[in-house]
C-alpha cells in the first residue's frame, strides 16, 4: 500500500529543491545582466545569462550531495528520481535564469535611459535601411599612443575591425567623440584618440593606459629614488630632506622632497642631476630641513607695521547683533569662533549667530566708538563701520 504521508513529503521536497533551484538561477543571472548592461551599454551575449544561472545552481546541488550523499532525502545519486530531480532543476533553472537575465536587463535600461537596440537583427537592420544608423569600422591595426604605457595585445586584438553602431546625423567631431567615449568605457582604456577621415570613417585609433606610481607628479627635471636610509622619527611625507653621506666625515649627497617610506626604504624626488651620487648598495641618513617663514609670521610683521588692532566681539543671545551681517562689524572679521569650531574670513553676508566669538582686526578707534544698538540700515545709510 502506498504510503500517502511519505509520497506527499517527498513531492514537497522536489518541489521545494525545484523552486529554489530557479529562484537561485533567476537573481544570479538577473545580477549579471543588470550589471554587463550598466557597465557596457550593450545586451549580455546570447545565452551568456542562464548559462551563469546554471552553473551557480549546479555548483549549489555539487555541494549538496558532497556534503550529505544525495539529492533527494531516502534516494541514492544513482536513482531514478535523483536523476529526475536534476533534470527538473536544470530545466526550471533554465528558464528561470532567461527571464530573471532578461527582466533585469530592461529594467537596468528603464532606469539608466539606455536605448535597447541591439547591433544585429532586423530592427538594426531596418533602422539601417532607413539610414538613421551607420556602421563604422575600426582599422585593422591598432596604434600605441605616444607617453602612455601599452594597451594588452588582447584587447587590442578585439579592437581591430570591430563594428560600431552610431545614429546617422552626427557631425565628423561627434562622431569621434563618441567613439572615443565608447571604447574607452567599453574596452576599460584610459586613453582613447581617434582620427576620422574627411568622409567620416575611421582613420586611425591610438589607446594607451595610464602609467601608475610618481611619475605624473614628479616636477620637470626631477626624478623619485628609492634610497636606503635611515629616516628621521619626525619626517613626514611632503618634508624638505637632505640626503647625507653616513661614510666617515659624512657629506651633503642631494637636497629633496620625501614622498614614500617602507621600513629602511624611502623614495625621496632629487633633482635629476643629483642621481649620479646616490648608489643603490649604500645606506643614507635624511636630515629634515628648517621649515621657511610661513604666512604666520608675515601675518604678524604685518601687524607691527599697521595702525590696527586685533580684538573680539561677543554675540550674546539677547543682544541687537544676533541676526546681522558680518560685514557690518568694523574692521576686517578675520575669525568667527562658533560652537568650537573655526570659521576663517567669513563672507561679508554670513549672519551672525548667538554665542559667536569674532575676532575683528579694525582702527582702535573703530572698536571704541561702535555700538550694537545702532541699526544696520538708517534712511538709507551705509552700515556703521565701527566696532566695540
Amino acid at each position: 500500500m502506498i504510503d500517502v504521508v511519505a509520497l506527499w513529503e517527498l513531492a514537497r521536497t522536489v518541489a521545494i529543491g525545484t523552486v529554489g533551484s530557479g529562484l537561485l538561477a533567476a537573481i544570479v543571472g538577473g545580477f549579471v545582466a543588470g550589471w554587463y548592461r550598466s557597465r557596457t551599454k550593450r545586451a549580455p551575449p546570447a545565452g551568456t545569462v542562464p548559462m551563469i544561472g546554471l552553473a551557480a545552481v549546479t555548483g549549489y546541488w555539487l555541494v549538496v550531495a558532497a556534503t550529505t550523499g544525495s539529492i533527494v532525502p531516502g534516494a541514492p545519486l544513482e536513482h531514478q528520481l535523483s536523476a529526475g530531480m536534476l533534470l527538473a532543476t536544470v530545466a526550471v533553472a533554465g528558464v528561470a535564469g532567461t527571464v530573471g537575465g532578461r527582466f533585469v536587463d530592461r529594467l537596468a535600461c528603464q532606469v539608466g535611459e539606455i536605448p535597447r537596440l541591439e547591433a544585429d537583427g532586423e530592427p538594426a537592420a531596418a533602422v539601417r535601411d532607413a539610414r538613421l544608423a551607420v556602421s563604422l569600422e575600426l582599422p585593422a591595426t591598432i596604434d600605441d599612443a605616444e607617453g602612455y604605457r601599452p594597451v594588452d595585445e588582447s584587447t587590442t586584438r578585439r579592437l581591430s575591425g570591430t563594428t560600431i553602431e552610431l545614429p546617422h546625423a552626427l557631425s565628423i567631431d561627434e562622431r569621434r567623440d563618441r567613439i572615443e567615449r565608447q571604447l574607452t568605457a567599453d574596452y576599460d582604456i584610459d586613453y582613447t584618440d581617434v582620427t576620422m577621415a574627411e568622409d567620416g570613417t575611421v582613420d586611425r585609433v591610438l589607446v594607451g593606459r595610464h602609467a601608475p606610481g610618481l611619475g605624473t607628479t614628479v616636477p620637470p627635471k626631477t626624478v623619485g629614488v628609492a634610497i636606503r636610509a635611515e629616516c628621521p622619527s619626525e619626517a613626514s611625507l611632503g618634508d624638505s630632506v637632505e640626503i647625507w653621506s653616513t661614510a666617515a666625515g659624512g657629506r651633503l649627497l642631494a637636497t629633496g622632497t620625501l614622498r614614500a617610506t617602507d621600513g629602511s626604504i624611502a623614495t625621496v624626488v632629487v633633482d635629476a642631476d643629483r642621481t649620479p651620487a646616490l648608489a643603490d648598495d649604500e645606506r643614507y641618513r635624511l636630515v629634515t630641513r628648517p621649515a621657511g617663514p610661513t604666512g604666520g609670521y608675515e601675518f604678524a610683521s604685518t601687524l607691527h607695521a599697521l595702525e590696527a588692532t586685533v580684538s573680539t566681539i561677543t554675540v550674546e543671545p539677547d543682544g541687537d547683533l544676533v541676526g546681522e551681517f558680518v560685514g557690518w562689524l568694523p574692521g576686517r572679521v578675520l575669525v568667527i569662533d562658533r560652537d568650537d569650531d573655526l570659521l576663517a574670513v567669513p563672507e561679508t553676508n554670513e549672519p551672525l549667530r548667538a554665542g559667536d566669538t569674532c575676532w575683528v582686526l579694525a582702527h582702535p578707534d573703530e572698536l571704541t566708538d561702535f555700538d550694537p544698538t545702532t541699526p544696520a540700515v538708517e534712511s538709507g545709510h551705509e552700515p556703521p563701520q565701527t566696532a566695540n
